[in-house]
């Protein structure tokens, strides 16, 4: 079958390093460490697995900062070191092809069904450890102990994800998409379910005043969650992009600024009715602010713009995928007594009187929703065009892109 292979080999990542960012070329297409190739279909490893013929599979931001090696050397002692091969893809809306004898009656064969890729003591059929028996399998303990090595499914070598013509996954990972719910918001579903288990995990209270910063698909995610979820929390979205920001009123924002309505700090001085403090060297700071801000960045100039408009004592929750940034001022963490939080993938949320796992949550609010979900996905390629993908990826503004899937 024919898949995007992402070949963490020694001598291509030091080439591609050595010609720098700049030289895009260096790190995708062929002889580069990702390239569309010809690998063996995959087989299910026990009879509660599924083959999956995906229809379509999300580029996301961390594929992006992978093939670009801006993820954290940290996180190959979990997921993929160097001579590893995968195929990438994990934010899957598939069709259900075969269906093992121990997966009958929880998913059939024509099934549309959308995954959830996270490699959980289940699904490696495993004791559940301390940490998915409390239903927090995102941050299961046997990642990076157990075999086959990997966090989540397109980031393993046993598993192949959903930049291919078919996949496999275990019966608990498949969730059913409602006939009503069109294929361009199913495919949104594991980005949603990010973002819902973020806003979920960290709520705020009636009345909050809430900064989202980011122009990307986890940070428009975590908007319509907070409106769904919290309709009565005041939220503002921060993007540097001013295309975005009907968008981001189409879905819900109380305000939606970007840098041609001033600096961030003193349009969020404006807003929160704080004074901008400046000190004799640096940036200034607020001596109020927001009360929680979602940083779905997770870079050098958003985490610094987020400890700076936080008011004392508030919360920032850390959505965006941050790795190694260069040195930030912690001073106001400190000094406001914040909140830095944490947040990662999915779980089992509280829900309906009991609990339920967050892409079941993310489902029930796709089918009343009236936001226009649809507009996030903004290009669509075939395989053979991951380059074009790529570079929509790479210069939004040009393209003016949100979210970019593969038609499998």
């Amino acid at each position: 079958m024919r898949a995007l292979v992402y070949d963490l080999s020694l001598w291509k990542y030091l080439a591609a390093k050595a010609l720098g960012p700049r030289v895009r070329r260096a790190h995708y297409g062929p002889g580069t460490c990702f390239e569309l190739r010809d690998v063996p279909e995959p087989s299910r490893p026990a009879d509660d697995w599924v083959t999956l013929r995906p229809r379509l599979t999300g580029f996301c931001g961390s594929d992006l900062s992978a093939i670009f090696f801006k993820m954290s050397p940290a996180m190959s002692a979990v997921s993929l070191g160097a001579g590893d091969r995968a195929v990438f893809g994990h934010e899957v809306l598939a069709d259900v092809v075969e269906v093992g004898p121990g997966a009958k009656g929880r998913v059939a064969e024509g099934d549309r069904v959308v995954v959830d890729p996270v490699l959980a003591c289940d699904v490696r059929g495993e004791p559940p450890c301390a940490r998915c028996e409390r239903g927090e399998y995102a941050t299961c303990e046997r990642t990076g102990t157990a075999k086959p090595k990997g966090v989540m499914l397109g980031a393993c070598v046993k598993y192949p994800g959903g930049f291919g013509e078919k996949m496999v996954a275990h019966a608990s990972q498949l969730f059913r998409v409602p006939s009503a719910t069109p294929d361009d918001v199913a495919v949104l579903a594991e980005p949603l379910s990010i973002a819902v288990h973020g806003v979920m995990r960290h709520p705020p209270s009636d009345g909050e005043r809430v900064l989202v910063v980011g122009g990307g698909m986890i940070a428009f995610g975590v908007l319509w969650a907070l409106r769904a979820l919290h309709p009565a929390a005041d939220v503002t979205l921060f993007t540097v992009e001013d295309y975005q920001l009907p968008l981001a009123t189409r879905l819900g924002a109380t305000a939606a600024w970007s840098p041609k309505g001033g600096p961030l700090l003193r349009q969020a001085a404006r807003a929160t009715g704080s004074d901008l403090l400046e000190p004799i060297l640096g940036r200034g700071f607020l001596s109020g602010g927001f009360d929680r801000v979602f940083d779905c960045v997770g870079s050098h100039a958003s985490i610094d713009d987020a400890l700076r408009v936080t008011r004392g004592g508030g919360s920032i929750v850390m959505v965006g995928a941050a790795g190694v940034l260069p040195p930030i001022d912690w001073t106001f963490v400190w000094q406001k007594e914040l909140k830095i939080l944490g947040t990662v993938f999915y779980g089992r949320e509280p829900w309906k009187g009991g609990r339920a796992r967050t892409f079941d949550v993310t489902l029930d609010l796709l089918a009343s929703t009236s936001a226009p979900l649809s507009e996030l996905v903004t290009h669509r390629f075939p395989l053979e065009a991951y380059a074009q993908a790529i570079e929509v990826n790479l210069d939004r503004r040009a393209h003016r892109s949100v979210k970019a899937v593969f038609r499998i």
